[in-house]
């Protein structure tokens, strides 16, 4: 049997030198395949959209409960740990959010901007303006991102405490917004 015949299932090919994390990547994005197969989703672009959409659904439920009448400082602690939170309980949808869609779609749009809405109103509580409430997001979403990368691959080498480690980065991410707010406005 040639390569080009062989199929093979997602247990092989994440048996051997699957982590944890790619494990549970997989399997959250295969329920969700599986019970949205209802929704006609035919091809790869317009599986990532779909999905890229239902995380953006989940993680600004997610903020929005988090956040709840929180404000400066405190608003973007919740937001910061939800969406670490997020990204451990539905990796699968979190990877698929920080991706941009192939098929663009308005629902996608929307959903995009109503998420980041959700963000932006934490960051100017906080009092940065709507620029500085933008590139504190950008940093913010790559903060994350690369924390939870670092613990899906246990990257230390030392034993490390997730936990601790990240609510100490995220008080230096906040006291660094202070960079922001007298930055001078760009031209």
């Amino acid at each position: 049997m040639s390569i080009n015949q062989k199929s093979f299932s997602i247990e092989e090919l994440l048996s051997s030198e699957a982590s944890r994390w790619d494990r549970r990547i997989a399997a959250d994005l295969a329920s969700e395949l599986e019970s949205q197969l209802a929704e006609k989703v035919d091809t790869i672009p317009e599986i990532r959209r779909f999905l890229a959409v239902k995380g953006y659904r989940q993680l600004r439920a997610r903020l929005q409960f988090e956040i709840g009448d929180a404000t400066g400082d405190d608003a973007i602690r919740a937001m910061a740990r939800a969406m670490r939170a997020f990204a451990h309980e539905r990796p699968g949808l979190s990877a698929a959010t920080f991706r941009n869609a192939t098929t663009d779609s308005p629902e996608w749009r929307r959903e995009h901007q109503l998420l980041g809405a959700v963000a932006l109103s934490a960051f100017e509580s906080a009092e940065l303006n709507r620029e500085q409430a933008i590139n504190a997001l950008l940093m913010l979403r790559t903060l994350v991102r690369g924390f939870v990368l670092h613990e899906m691959a246990a990257s230390f080498l030392d034993t490390v405490d997730y936990d601790r480690l990240y609510a100490m980065t995220i008080e230096v991410f906040i006291r660094g917004l202070d960079a922001l707010r007298s930055a001078a406005p760009s031209v």
